[in-house]
């Protein structure tokens, strides 16, 4: 068990100096549930958090023209 969860740590190391909080915080959560993989609605959580955060830092930012227009239709 020892060396997936070193292999985890060598590949979560670039996401945790990430400039985005929040997929430092996830990756850091997702780690420590990595570390009781009995728990597997805790791993789940982690997982889907992960996910969400990583989509959101690496989804494209709309420009500022489509900014605007949403900003004026709401």
């Amino acid at each position: 068990m020892r060396e997936p969860l070193t292999r985890a740590a060598s590949a979560a190391a670039p996401l945790m100096r990430s400039s985005d909080p929040a997929v430092v915080t996830a990756t850091e959560q997702l780690l420590n549930a990595l570390s009781d993989v009995e728990n597997t609605a805790r791993l789940e959580a982690a997982l889907e958090a992960f996910g969400r955060a990583v989509n959101a830092a690496t989804a494209p930012r709309l420009s500022w023209w489509a900014r605007r227009r949403a900003a004026r239709t709401t």
